[in-house]
């Protein structure tokens, strides 16, 4: 990236991923991200890939690497009688 984003672009770029979380996790399941505030650069399984493509923007970006599955896990406490 050609400069670190300043706090207010770091705050819009994170309120934008927030908001579209769940489109993005189901587009782009196991890929890297290039996004801003206005939205996707790029995508790709290639993180070399991404980095180039978001750099020839010229624009200023983060990176997220979209998980596969997110969820949640809850254990259960089972009793035996004795």
């Amino acid at each position: 990236m050609s400069r670190t984003p300043s706090r207010e672009e770091s705050r819009e770029m994170l309120k934008w991923l927030n908001r579209n979380r769940q489109q993005i996790q189901k587009d782009y399941a196991h890929q890297y991200v290039a996004y801003n505030a206005n939205g996707i650069i790029a995508h790709s399984e290639n993180l070399q890939e991404v980095m180039e493509l978001a750099e020839a923007s010229k624009e200023i970006f983060s990176i997220y690497l979209v998980p596969g599955y997110t969820g949640y896990a809850q254990f259960v406490g089972i009793r035996f009688p004795k």
